[in-house]
């Protein structure tokens, strides 16, 4: 790796040295797994650091460092907020929208200078490669700095609840980076260490998944959510203003989450993780309040943003902002369509005095205008009642992209002076948050873990139960009316068609994970991640293929490549396994079945074996 991702832009707080160490405080008995004197250890604090050993912090720091150390503790609160703000957040469109939005379905490229690029399989290292640089040097940096300065202080106790979240959400943050590259460096980076510069240790995928379940188990077991004394970071926590307890339902809800993920490949170990989680006394979200989101700053300080005259609600950006380049996808459009038969009402003026009926999704009427938007009606967020949505193939070349003429629905925006507003009938504003991972998606996992006859405190319903229940959140989250909301769950055809009475497990998960991943937009991590691992919802075939072989034609893409700088890694490049797996047509760890077969047809997805 090279300098610049592992080594170099660093701050002298960032380069702490681990020679001439020096104990700061009494160290006998460290709360956050170091033991310098095991004479005085516990039987239950050796097996914790047994368990814990290589995501532990195990060294001591300088004197030197320690002075530099004050001010970064000093500095925490607006460390923490850039931690979790730029996470998902930063370069979006280069990292996300161009790559994953649209691997997972959600959206479709419009921007012809974008054709052939990364929308259409083609690597970009200009792109995709600042998602790798961002998580190691930028948030790696902000983690360790954090995790070193909560540490090694005079009082390292009163700290131990900010220690532990900031772990929780760096978690979080690799769940992302390894679902989007595989194997990769980690748990030196856990351990807030700065690995040695271009020969940096990759950890399996399934390493990366065991590191990552230990550090939630082990936060959730450290924190104490009514200790007062602990130091607190509220309004600088822009994602829950310091409440610690809703820390703790997001870190369970992430390891079900996670469990999910590998139910597949590891169903046993995916159990017990499941299980834990629901057991657990701190349980999982309890309601829409819950939900992890990233509030733009260009939000109006009461809204919990900056107010500030940049940082907008990046899909609306990428959609309305820059021209039409992210527009509606064929796919999303035809599950708005076709999952119900009850839902929103919107007439279609087909002559002076004469209008078509229609019913779709309520959630598509307020997320997205109808085609033929112009640049002047969209400052006013006007569309013309003679259209109709329309969503766009991913992988559309010109001229059915463009422009100059923008055939597809865009965000529903305001980019006029009521931007500011959250307008529930303009969804997508500029200072709409980002929801990363929410109630209603904690519904739909535990509708899984049921259907999987996994257990737990938190279980106390049935597929079916979890199911209704997640489609409402979802439907709430999004302020929908009433009457619409029912007219849509009551029309709901895998609740009238023997799904959930006669069906198998397989049409049941199709039911569960279509549903979940309407939910989950515009998040096209999860999207992508939970179509790859159950190969559902379905969604069609990519029209454009420009990998140059590296994906299979027919085939879907399953990664993105390492950057360029990794050819610099010793350890990279001496090891061939990881050569050999940098293909995007190579499946991930937890995705044990390809999509398609050889001639590009669908294969039948085994998701219960």
């Amino acid at each position: 790796m090279t300098n610049n991702i592992f080594g170099g832009l660093m701050t002298a707080a960032a380069v702490l040295s681990l020679t001439s160490c020096y104990d700061l405080g009494d160290m006998s008995h460290d709360p956050f797994g170091i033991e310098t004197n095991t004479s005085q250890q516990d039987t239950t604090k050796i097996e914790d650091n047994t368990k814990y050993a290589d995501i532990n912090i195990d060294f001591k720091v300088s004197k030197e460092d320690s002075a530099e150390l004050k001010t970064v503790l000093a500095d925490a609160p607006a460390t923490f907020r850039n931690f979790l703000y730029e996470g998902y957040y930063n370069d979006y469109q280069i990292t996300t929208n161009l790559s994953h939005d649209i691997y997972g379905g959600y959206v479709a490229n419009n921007q012809p200078k974008h054709a052939g690029k990364t929308p259409d399989y083609s690597y970009g290292d200009g792109w995709s490669g600042q998602r790798w640089a961002h998580f190691y040097n930028d948030r790696s940096t902000e983690y360790r700095n954090l995790l070193r300065a909560f540490k090694f202080n005079n009082n390292p106790e009163r700290y131990k609840n900010m220690f532990y979240i900031t772990r929780i959400y760096y978690a979080f943050l690799a769940l992302a980076n390894t679902d989007t590259y595989g194997a990769m460096p980690f748990r030196k980076y856990v351990q807030a260490r700065i690995p040695e510069t271009n020969n940096v240790e990759y950890d399996t995928q399934e390493q990366v998944y065991d590191a990552m379940f230990r550090m939630l188990e082990q936060a959730v077991d450290s924190i104490n959510p009514g200790d007062a004394s602990q130091y607190k970071i509220s309004g600088d926590d822009i994602c829950y203003k310091g409440d610690v307890e809703k820390w703790l339902r997001f870190a369970n809800t992430l390891r079900l989450r996670m469990a999910l993920r590998i139910s597949n490949v590891a169903p046993e170990r995916a159990k017990a993780e499941a299980e834990a989680a629901l057991n657990n006394k701190y349980g999982l979200m309890q309601s829409n309040a819950d939900n992890m989101v990233t509030v733009p700053k260009y939000a109006p300080i009461d809204q919990g943003g900056t107010d500030d005259g940049g940082n907008e609600n990046p899909l609306a950006m990428c959609s309305v902002a820059y021209g039409g380049e992210s527009v509606l996808s064929y796919d999303m459009e035809q599950l708005y369509r076709n999952l119900s038969t009850g839902g929103g009402t919107y007439r279609i003026k087909t002559g002076r005095n004469s209008y078509e009926e229609h019913t779709i999704d309520p959630r598509c009427l307020v997320s997205w205008y109808r085609a033929g938007m112009t640049a002047s009606s969209l400052v006013e967020g006007e569309e013309s009642l003679r259209e109709d949505f329309a969503g766009c193939h991913r992988g559309e070349q010109a001229p059915n992209i463009s422009m100059d003429q923008i055939k597809y629905s865009l965000t529903r925006t305001i980019k006029s002076t009521e931007s500011k507003k959250l307008n529930p009938d303009y969804w997508f504003n500029y200072s709409r948050p980002t929801v990363w991972l929410g109630y209603a998606e904690s519904l739909f996992l535990k509708a899984e873990a049921v259907l999987r006859g996994w257990a737990g405190a938190d279980i106390n319903n049935t597929v079916e139960g979890y199911f209704r229940a997640g489609v409402m959140a979802s439907l709430n989250y999004y302020e929908i009316k009433a009457d619409q909301a029912k007219s849509y769950i009551d029309g709901l055809k895998v609740l009238t068609d023997g799904t959930f009475t006669t069906g198998d497990k397989e049409q049941q998960l199709e039911a569960v994970i279509t549903q979940k991943w309407m939910a989950v937009f515009p998040n096209g991590n999860e999207g992508w991640a939970d179509f790859r691992r159950t190969d559902y919802p379905r969604l069609e075939n990519q029209l454009s293929n420009f990998s140059g072989g590296d994906v299979p034609n027919g085939k879907m893409i399953k990664r993105l490549l390492y950057p360029n700088s990794e050819a610099s890694n010793q350890y990279f490049t001496s090891h061939p396994e990881l050569q050999q797996a940098n293909t995007q047509g190579t499946r991930l760890w937890w995705d044990i079945e390809d999509t398609n077969d050889a001639a590009g047809n669908r294969n039948q997805p085994n998701n219960f074996r």
